[in-house]
């Protein structure tokens, strides 16, 4: 391939070639002009010493003129001093000319009128030298505008080109005698002229088509691709040095473009994975979008815990998603090939060949076997300079990542690390509300959501209940219709009205919502049942009243009885009577204290069961022995078959049962009657009942027969007494070991209470 250097090399040759020719022509000339005679040589001698010096005496006004205008227009001081120069020697030019065209009369005006007309261009071009060089570029504008100096030196160059004819025509008259013998030789001379002129045209012609051409069309697309147009290729056509130079042009131009395909390319990839809202989805967009960059079929993507521990969350390409089983499993071993410490430093890291990464470990080898992965890249994913998480592209073949693959993935990472934030924060985000939304519905409490104008926007399923408004009806209902508070009396307890006009004790606290700049945008209210509260208060009220009721009675009878011992002289029979109702007093007020050391023990859990083996139908026996004696009225009698089995139980326990019961059927059968405790065997338990003949209940005063301090509302119950302790005190102690008690009734019938007891160890109670 020629260079442009051989051709330049050629070039010159031939510029030598013309130059030689030249002279030669020359040459030949002036030895034909010298054969000429003596005088007339002379005279052609002084003509041509006289058209030279003229000659030069043009050049040097071209070279003045020249020199002039680039020094105005550029200051430069080179062209001042050329121009200096150049009028040095124009005035010994002039001094020659005169000398030379004194032997022609003819002449003289002719010079004359020039040399006054060069003074002139002289003067008025040293007077815009002057104004460039004192008073800079504008100054000397405003004096060239009038145009003195051009006018004067196309006058010079008239005078000139006149003088020059003049001496031509001299020329020819002095040498008409040589005309024969010049002929020949201004012939040659005329056609190395014309030669040269000739060559010079091909050669520039040449230059044009093999410098000139292809130099514009280098510029021009050197242009083309300053002002972004990476669209039209660079083409040149030439091969030289100009050639490889639109070469390289062409082949930075595929690069640049294929690099803005590249970013754009990238920049869409941002946009997609701003959009995506889950892991799975995020690592989908990312595959998809540099699938065509970089050849990657396969990513994973993990995420860093805040103890900066990865975590897989998502796979994307994997035809058998059940790898992300091996991927967790092969856990450990995973982190100890992962190159952390220049993860974290923000370094993209190319596995080319996993077989040599996982050929130490049986478990990587297989797991890069099942994942059908051959080499991997990592992308490290940093937001803020804080590890995120790790993204690995992964190729089912080798794949060594070049440069740009590199530079690329490190940009992508920026961008996906955002959305990978995003991702985690929006995780975070669900979490909270999730929670947020379970405990808002889940509360025991009820809780209402209020906009600033009092609309209802969300309520719980506490205060669903409570109200009897579901949410989707209550939204954007007033809040007073959605929750009526009425209230006796200010600052009192109130009761929210439910939506069916059922009242309940209800305590609230409402609190306003702040937005971030410390504006109101809505309220919250927290209901809370307070019935059991009530309830409580009322029970307490209850025992307080019972309590006192209860102990004032025997209190009464033993203060009376005794300041009747104490101040009064009685027969011993009167004493005796006193001291056994002194006695029974104070056995009621022991009862009484038991009962509720019993209630508190057992509501407190400090009440603990010691259970044995028990002869149950001995244990009746002895219960109802005493009974038997002070019941005088009454038929005590139990129904006892044989072949009974143990009973697991606490003696004493067992024994207050048995005594509550059957206290209660002697108290409650004021008309006496007959008591019958039947045992019966039933399974792997015994079941005990006391029947009596008393004053029975209806079903509705047996809804609440078990719990504390509850009376029956009959004016029988209050002649008997008590504190409504006794049949809750039973339960629970029968419930302790692990049995069960239940009655039966009918008014003015009677009543009978059951309870079973475990005949084996590991069916009784806890104790508790």
């Amino acid at each position: 391939m020629r260079r442009l250097r051989v051709q330049l090399t050629v070039l010159v040759a031939l510029l030598g070639l013309l130059v030689v020719a030249w002279g030669a022509a020359i040459f030949l000339g002036a030895r034909d002009a010298a054969r000429s005679s003596a005088s007339l040589q002379s005279t052609v001698d002084r003509v041509d010493e006289l058209r030279r010096v003229t000659t030069g005496l043009s050049r040097d006004f071209v070279t003045m003129e020249t020199s002039r205008r680039a020094y105005l227009l550029t200051g430069d001081e080179a062209t001042r001093k050329a121009h200096t120069q150049a009028e040095v020697r124009a005035d010994g030019g002039f001094k020659q000319v005169r000398e030379l065209s004194s032997r022609w009369r003819n002449l003289a005006p002719l010079v004359q009128g020039l040399a006054a007309e060069y003074r002139a261009w002289v003067r008025t071009g040293q007077t815009e030298l002057a104004a460039r060089r004192d008073r800079g570029t504008m100054a000397a504008v405003a004096v060239a505008r009038s145009g003195r100096a051009d006018h004067h030196f196309r006058a010079l160059w008239t005078r000139q080109s006149a003088l020059e004819n003049q001496l031509a025509r001299a020329q020819r008259a002095s040498a008409h005698s040589q005309d024969l013998t010049y002929e020949a030789a201004q012939t040659l001379a005329v056609r190395t002229a014309l030669m040269m002129l000739a060559a010079l045209v091909l050669l520039a012609v040449w230059l044009r088509r093999a410098v000139g051409a292809p130099a514009d069309a280098l510029r021009s697309a050197s242009g083309r691709l300053a002002g972004g147009d990476l669209e039209t290729p660079v083409t040149l056509g030439v091969e030289n040095e100009l050639g490889a130079v639109a070469d390289d042009l062409e082949t930075m131009r595929r690069r640049l473009a294929g690099r803005m395909e590249a970013l754009e390319r990238l920049r869409h990839l941002s946009a997609q994975v701003v959009g995506a809202t889950s892991m799975q989805r995020l690592a989908e967009v990312v595959l998809a979008g540099l699938q065509p960059e970089i050849g990657a079929t396969r990513a994973v993507l993990g995420a860093a815990r805040p103890d900066g521990e990865l975590v897989l969350r998502a796979l994307a390409g994997f035809p058998d998603p059940g790898v992300a089983d091996d991927i967790v499993k092969a856990d450990g071993e995973i982190r100890q090939v992962l190159p952390l410490p220049t993860l974290r430093g923000g370094q993209v890291v190319g596995m080319a060949d996993l077989g040599k990464v996982a050929g130490w470990s049986p478990v990587l080898r297989d797991l890069v076997a099942r994942m059908g992965v051959g080499s991997l890249a990592l992308v490290p994913q940093l937001s803020r300079g804080r590890f995120l998480g790790l993204l690995a592209l992964c190729w089912t073949e080798r794949h060594p990542l070049d440069r740009e693959q590199e530079a690329l993935l490190g940009l992508a990472g920026n961008q996906i690390a955002g959305a990978l934030e995003a991702a985690l924060r929006l995780e975070e985000a669900e979490r909270a509300a999730g929670e947020a939304r379970a405990v808002f519905y889940a509360i025991a409490d009820g809780v209402l959501l209020s906009d600033p104008y009092g609309r209802v926007t969300a309520m719980n399923r506490a205060l669903e209940a409570l109200t009897g408004w579901t949410e989707a009806e209550a939204r954007g209902r007033p809040y007073a219709e959605v929750l009526p508070l009425a209230t006796d009396q200010v600052g009192g307890p109130a009761d929210l009205v439910s939506r069916y006009g059922r009242k309940v004790p209800v305590a609230v606290s409402s609190a306003p919502i702040f937005d971030p700049r410390g504006r109101v945008v809505g309220g919250v209210d927290v209901i809370r049942d307070v019935s059991r509260e009530r309830e409580i208060d009322e029970v307490k009220s209850a025992l307080i009243s019972t309590v006192s009721h209860e102990l004032r009675t025997p209190l009464t009878l033993i203060h009376g009885f005794a300041e009747l011992l104490v101040l009064r002289d009685m027969p011993v029979e009167r004493q005796r009577s006193s001291a056994v109702e002194i006695l029974d007093a104070s056995r009621r007020l022991a009862r009484l204290i038991d009962d509720l050391l019993s209630v508190s023990r057992m509501e407190s859990g400090r009440l603990v069961l010691d259970p044995r083996p028990l002869d149950l139908g001995t244990v009746v026996e002895r219960i109802l022995s005493p009974f038997r004696a002070m019941a005088a009225r009454h038929t005590l009698r139990a129904k006892l078959p044989t072949g009974l089995p143990v009973v697991w139980g606490d003696p004493d326990k067992i024994e207050q049962i048995l005594t509550n019961l059957v206290g209660n059927a002697i108290k409650y059968s004021p008309g006496g009657g007959e008591v019958l405790v039947t045992v019966e065997h039933d399974g792997d338990t015994v079941q005990v009942s006391v029947r009596d003949q008393g004053i029975g209940m209806s079903p509705r005063d047996m809804g609440q027969l078990f719990e504390k301090f509850y009376r029956v509302d009959r004016e029988e119950v209050r002649r008997a007494g008590g504190t409504g302790l006794g049949l809750y005190i039973t339960k629970r102690l029968v419930e302790m070991h692990g049995g069960r008690l239940w009655a039966e009734s009918w008014p003015g019938v009677g009543s009978v209470f059951r309870f079973t007891l475990p005949t084996s160890d590991e069916l009784a109670g806890s104790g508790r």
